[in-house]
C-alpha cells in the first residue's frame, strides 16, 4: 500500500473508506446492475445528502477514491493492452490505436516549429526620427495656410 493512500485512510473514518470503495466498484458495473446512491448511503448508514457532502465537498474523500479508482484500472491494464492490439491487428488496423501505442511508448512525438519573424519595416531610429520631422514640417505648413 502506498504512503499517500496510508495518510488518506487515517484522515479517513471506516464509513467514509466503505463508502468511497461501493462508490469506484459502482462506476465498474454495468449499469442495469450498478446499486444507487441511496443503496450506497444505506449500506454505509448515511443519509444520501451526507454522500452527497463527501463525494462533491471532503478533498480527502475525493482524493481517496481517484486513487482507488486508479489501482482498479491499472488493475485492468493487461486487458486495455489486448483490446488495443485487436484494434491494431484487426482486419482494419485503427490509426488512432497505432498512434495512442506509439506515443505510449515513446515511438512518436509531436514536433513543433515556431517561427519567429520581425515586426516592422527594418526602418532604423533616425530614419523614424527624419519622417516625425517631415510630418511635423507639413503640418506646420498645413496651419499657416489657413
Amino acid at each position: 500500500m502506498s504512503a499517500k493512500k496510508r495518510q488518506l485512510e487515517a484522515k479517513l473514518s471506516p464509513k467514509q473508506r466503505q463508502a468511497a470503495l461501493l462508490l469506484v466498484e459502482r462506476e465498474f458495473t454495468p449499469n442495469d446492475q450498478r446499486k444507487t446512491l441511496d443503496d450506497i448511503a444505506t449500506e454505509v448508514g448515511l443519509s444520501v445528502r451526507g454522500l452527497y457532502k463527501w463525494r462533491n465537498e471532503n478533498a480527502d474523500f475525493i482524493e481517496y477514491t481517484n486513487l482507488i479508482a486508479d489501482e482498479f484500472l491499472s488493475a485492468n491494464r493487461a486487458e486495455v493492452y489486448g483490446q488495443l492490439m485487436k484494434l491494431i491487428s484487426g482486419s482494419q488496423p485503427s490509426v488512432k490505436a497505432i498512434d495512442l501505442f506509439m506515443r505510449r511508448f515513446g515511438l512518436l512525438t509531436e514536433k513543433q516549429v515556431v517561427e519567429t519573424r520581425e515586426v516592422g519595416n527594418g526602418t532604423t531610429p533616425d530614419a523614424i526620427a527624419k519622417e516625425i520631422e517631415e510630418l511635423d514640417e507639413l503640418l506646420a505648413e498645413d496651419t499657416t495656410k489657413k
